[in-house]
């Protein structure tokens, strides 16, 4: 089984008399989820080699981030925890991501992971927000679709 990483920062107010460090926290997530893109609610497929570049031109060598991508009817949108739903512009050059607008609102209360959509499995029909860290169960409802 194929497994992402998370890595997550506490942040920490600093005063000029004490500087606190942060702590980062990594977690296992499931390569089974079932995000729903938020264009056209379609299921999102997760593709191991999702992003990739070349840190500097003259690399041999591509860098990789996995992801989530629609790609239904040539949809552009991806999924990854650490940064929500979104765009990739200017791949395979120097990736830039576009945070896709009004879809980012809610965060694990727990792992700071980007939440998201998916179908109820107790429903099959209405449309939750869930985080995608492995244990968690944390889900919020999502009102404005059914």
């Amino acid at each position: 089984m194929h497994a992402l990483s998370l890595l997550r920062a506490q942040r920490t107010l600093q005063s000029p008399e004490s500087a606190v460090m942060a702590e980062v926290t990594e977690y296992t997530l499931s390569r089974h989820l079932e995000p729903i893109c938020p264009r056209d609610d379609h299921v999102m497929r997760f593709e191991a080699r999702g992003i990739a570049w070349k840190a500097l031109p003259t690399d041999r060598r591509r860098e990789t981030m996995p992801s989530y991508h629609c790609n239904f009817g040539g949809c552009s949108v991806r999924y990854d925890p650490a940064n929500g739903y979104f765009t990739v512009v200017l791949e395979p050059e120097q990736p830039y991501f576009v945070e896709e607008p009004g879809v980012n609102l809610f965060q694990c209360p727990t792992h700071g992971a980007w939440l998201y959509r998916t179908k109820d499995q107790h429903t099959n029909s209405h449309l939750l927000w869930r985080c995608p860290v492995e244990s968690c169960t944390y889900t919020h409802a999502d009102p404005t679709r059914t």
